[in-house]
């Protein structure tokens, strides 16, 4: 066993000290795997649903970090909150996660990378995580998988809600809300604020000027927020809905950049505005139509001025017919790309028309999920993926399932048209996804097992780029999840061999083992538990030659109702005050603490 992992296996035991068990619900409902309303135990991809109630034991923390705390995640962040970050999902590039917030795509075509730094958790009611290629659903940028994040919505009586939190390196957060609902209309409207004096981002100054050729500047990193987040739904009549939503985040991010008295920094935004029509025509058939606008944008001074700005356009038509056996969805996607830069690309925009089906389906103990789509996109052509899933339950408790699937992501526009890096040679990167699972589950526990493998050829990669890589991402991942008595457990391993297969190197900045543990105790008003995270060692290039430690991360986090309507939030990060890095050179949070008060009427 790797040295890393010694300290969660202390821990192992008490996965299996189960005395009687409380009855918890296990099984949510989620959209995202397949654009129809599932449970996770009818699912056949791999998945995780974070409800508010988890959202809010992360006070204190990032979205990000929250997200990377899930199985088959890794986080790659250059010196705190707000800072260039990466996701990887089951070992594959930050670019091939796709980011929806609330059914639209959010990221910058410009970067090909998914806007998750600045997304506040104030704003968050449900995160669904969906590992594996979801193209054949999606479109392009889904070959490691899909984030999908839902805002907060109006339900039961017209009231407010608000939460103020103080913590480390003069951090202040403060959010409020006023939301409700009736049969006819409901809606949301919410602000949030959050800022951070941070800390130096430059964990070793000689390594950092190696990598970015010029020494840091050793003032503080900070960071500040803004957001709101805002939607309305009428239902004039039952089975028939018209909403908006809206959501707009923006901030100032200091960072190190050309040299040591050079005060560098950001301002980013990232916005979206979208109507919809959900109507139920007949028993058997709905259909949804949506409009959406998403802005993501970068303004760096550093000290001069550059803009990096991607405008999106999207509608689409979906329509859910429920057959005698299984449901079938039909559907059509229309999205536009537009540049806005201080860089001169050669090309600026392109659209890409979609039309796509799904199919899901259960007689007996058989279950299969397909799911076929055809991207033209104006500057690639076609490109047709597809995902057939398979599942069989061989009693109450026992499942198995498995699938195949293809997916692509289309280069950005830097990695076609920047000047000294991209080249308008390029090739959608394109993978083949097969994976097999096994889950138990029985009185509130739930065991689960899966065995993926990814291979993407025409990977992007070198300098200029071009397509000559091939990646090969075998992997395991355990999980258990179960309620026992007062006590709530979250545990996953993850072991997994992120290789360029052409080179036979690993992937820069992914540990071949990860685990993480989460431990609750809930009694009458308190709410308490650990958080434990350990992460093996990683290379940060792609010649490894740059070796980063494996590294052992302890949260504590408790919550103490002192009314019906209002609690007290605490949370300590990195209790042993770990010293560590997830990119060469950059510093991450030392210990820290936070402390809130969330009024929330009941």
């Amino acid at each position: 066993m790797s040295t890393c992992l010694k300290p969660l296996a202390a821990l192992l035991p008490l996965l299996y000290l189960t005395p009687a068990l409380a009855q918890q619900s296990l099984d949510p409902v989620l959209v995202t795997a397949t654009r129809q309303a599932t449970r996770v135990s009818e699912t056949l991809a791999d998945v995780t649903v974070l409800q508010r109630e988890d959202i809010e034991k992360a006070s204190g923390s990032t979205a990000l970090e929250l997200i990377a705390r899930q199985p088959g995640i890794q986080l790659s962040n250059s010196g705190g909150i707000g800072k260039a970050s990466s996701l990887f999902i089951r070992g594959a590039e930050a670019r091939h996660t796709l980011l929806l917030i609330d059914g639209i795509p959010l990221g910058s075509a410009t970067t090909g990378t998914p806007s998750l730094a600045d997304i506040p958790l104030s704003q968050i009611e449900r995160i669904e995580i969906v590992r594996g290629p979801s193209s054949a659903v999606y479109g392009s940028d889904a070959i490691g998988g899909v984030i999908q994040i839902f805002t907060r919505r109006g339900e039961g009586p017209l009231q407010a809600d608000a939460f103020t939190g103080t913590g480390s390196r003069n951090t202040h957060e403060l959010s409020t809300g006023l939301s409700g609902s009736s049969e006819i209309v409901s809606g949301s409207l919410r602000v949030s604020y959050l800022e951070t004096d941070g800390f130096n981002a430059a964990a070793d100054p000689i390594r950092y000027k190696a990598v970015n050729g010029s020494l840091p500047n050793p003032d503080r990193d900070g960071y500040y927020q803004t957001s709101i987040t805002g939607s309305i739904a009428i239902r004039p009549v039952r089975g028939h809905e018209f909403g908006m939503t809206g959501y707009s985040v923006t901030g100032k991010n200091d960072y190190d950049g050309g040299g040591p008295t050079v005060f560098a920094y950001a301002n980013v935004a990232n916005s979206i505005l979208s109507a919809y029509t959900r109507n139920q025509w007949t028993d058997h058939w709905t259909s949804t139509v949506r409009f959406g606008q998403t802005e993501d944008s970068s303004t760096n001074f550093a000290p001069n001025r550059s803009l990096f700005e991607t405008i999106q356009n999207q509608w689409m038509v979906e329509n859910q017919i429920g057959l005698p056996i299984g449901s079938l969805l039909i559907g059509y996607e229309y999205l536009s790309q537009k540049v806005n830069s201080t860089t001169a690309y050669t090309v600026r925009e392109r659209t890409v028309s979609s039309p796509f089906l799904g199919y899901n389906a259960k007689l007996g103990n058989h279950s299969v999920q397909l799911a076929g789509r055809r991207d033209d996109n104006s500057q690639f052509g076609v490109k047709n993926t597809g995902n057939l899933a398979y599942g069989y339950q061989f009693t109450n408790e026992l499942s198995a399932r498995g699938a195949i699937g293809t997916a692509f992501k289309a280069p950005s526009f830097n990695q076609l048209y920047f000047p000294g890096y991209g080249s308008a040679n390029l090739k959608p990167e394109e993978a083949l996804n097969r994976e097999v699972g096994l889950t138990w589950q029985a009185a509130g526990h739930r065991i689960g097992w899966v065995y993926f493998d990814n291979r993407i050829t025409d990977l992007i990669g070198g300098s200029p780029l071009v397509n000559i890589n091939k990646a090969s991402i075998q992997g395991h991942s355990f999980t258990y999840t179960s309620s026992i008595e007062h006590w709530e457990i979250n545990a996953s391993i993850d072991i997994m061999d992120p290789r360029d297969a052409t080179t036979g190197k690993k992937l820069p900045r992914r540990a071949e083992e990860q685990a993480n543990v989460s431990l609750g105790y809930v009694a009458g008003q308190l709410n308490v538990g650990t958080e434990i995270q350990v992460v093996g060692t990683r290379f940060d290039n792609a010649t490894n030659t740059r070796r980063m430690n494996g590294y052992t991360l302890v949260n504590l986090f408790g919550h103490y109702q002192i009314s019906p309507d209002v609690r007290l939030e605490a949370r300590i990060n990195n209790l042993f005050d770990e010293q560590y890095e997830t990119a060469w050179a950059y510093a991450q949070p030392r210990l820290n603490a936070f402390i809130g008060l969330r009024y929330s009427p009941k």
